[in-house]
């Protein structure tokens, strides 16, 4: 993995390259985001390998002839990779760095897309933001676990689709890949050969599905599936064990927020639906808000973001699962109360939000996650 990843850098800077296919997750670039994006690329380039013509690679290309480059880019700026703990710690277990990675920042989108042939792969989204919907003529390929939204649709007829609701964008990742190697004939050749992939694929979904909780209810057969395929080519010798040392490793690191300020935690974990801030906290919410410049963050951050109100998401594990929300607009009460009365008062199921101290309300339908949150801030802002 870190030797594709160098490289693909070592060639973007010589120019020695001639098709570019892209893989990119969506803006809060978490762990199941990078993994997918990176996976994915390595993937499409190993096939790549094995199906282009040896003969006229060897007897009929010229010595100035350029190769196909799969680039994985993080959907973030580089600036802000310290703030994704658990990612950062998963990549130094395998010895990769911030300087092996690829960050939106780091090149124009825009200019490779105007300059060069690109195709486009989507992974752990399909809804781009609004200052990406000039990728969409681009993309060829998505792979997202989320329900499918067609309200913005702007795709080509014939973007290949893979869109389920699973607990792990990885899972439907691993599955694919499973089925491309199928039609290879090289079965799980990939997996036994990329082993590092594997492994990351794995501890992605074990964390996405909370080892299969029944309390969080994220898991599903599928995800299920695809850990014991891994399970297998990892010649794991005892699974239960195995999947709960992975959770507390991932969990304890992207918990790990000690270090973090209270923008850098707004930033740390945040989707934009049009201008509804979303960030997902691995603390409560009411603890949050009891750091020193916690309001003056939000301020702050809604005007960078340019969002008009922030629904503010908390979970913490230290001892069972707790969940609590609140909606904040320091420019505009009015429409963060009517947001969070919107949120309160939904049925299709309750969200079971409960008051506690000032805006803060507590969320008893624990396995409600920021997935199903978005859906519902659509639908209140369609009532505006």
């Amino acid at each position: 993995m870190k030797e594709f990843l160098n490289n693909i850098v070592n060639k973007l800077k010589s120019n020695d390259y001639d098709n570019i296919d892209i893989v990119i997750g969506n803006e809060s670039c978490d762990l199941d985001s990078a993994v997918c994006s990176i996976v994915y690329a390595l993937y499409l380039n190993w096939q790549h390998n094995q199906i282009k013509c040896k003969v006229c690679t060897k007897d009929k290309r010229g010595a100035s002839s350029k190769d196909d480059i799969f680039i994985p880019i993080l959907n973030m700026v580089r600036q802000d990779f310290a703030l994704k703990t658990e990612v950062m710690y998963l990549f130094n277990k395998l010895g990769i760095t911030e300087g092996d990675l690829i960050f939106r920042n780091d090149y124009d989108l825009c200019s490779f897309l105007r300059d060069s042939k690109c195709n486009v792969v989507l992974v752990d989204h399909h809804v781009l933001a609004a200052n990406d919907v000039f990728v969409s003529p681009f993309v060829s390929e998505i792979i997202d676990h989320r329900p499918l939204d067609k309200s913005r649709w702007t795709y080509k007829g014939d973007t290949r689709l893979t869109i389920e609701i699973v607990g792990s964008c990885a899972t439907l990742v691993t599955r694919r890949i499973k089925e491309l190697c199928l039609l290879l004939g090289k079965e799980l050749q990939f997996f036994k050969d990329h082993i590092p992939c594997s492994q990351t694929l794995y501890s992605t979904i074990i964390l996405d599905t909370v080892n299969f909780s029944k309390e969080f209810n994220k898991g599903t057969p599928e995800d299920e599936e695809m850990i014991d395929l891994l399970e297998r080519v990892l010649m794991i010798e005892n699974p239960i064990d195995e999947r709960q040392r992975v959770l507390d490793e991932l969990t304890k690191a992207k918990s790990d927020v000690s270090k973090l300020t209270a923008s850098q935690l707004l930033r740390k974990d945040v989707k934009i639906v049009e201008d509804v801030l979303i960030p997902s906290f691995p603390m409560l919410v009411e603890e949050f808000l009891r750091l020193d410049d916690a309001v003056d963050a939000v301020r702050e951050v809604l005007s960078q973001r340019e969002c008009s109100v922030a629904l503010l998401l908390g979970m913490d594990l230290t001892s069972g699962m707790k969940r609590d929300m609140a909606v904040m607009s320091p420019n505009n009460e009015d429409l963060a109360e009517k947001l969070d009365s919107f949120l309160v008062e939904w049925s299709s199921p309750s969200f079971e939000l409960r008051p506690r101290d000032g805006a803060v309300r507590g969320q008893l339908r624990l396995s409600a996650t920021r997935k199903q949150y978005v859906p519902v801030v659509q639908e209140f802002l369609r009532t505006l």
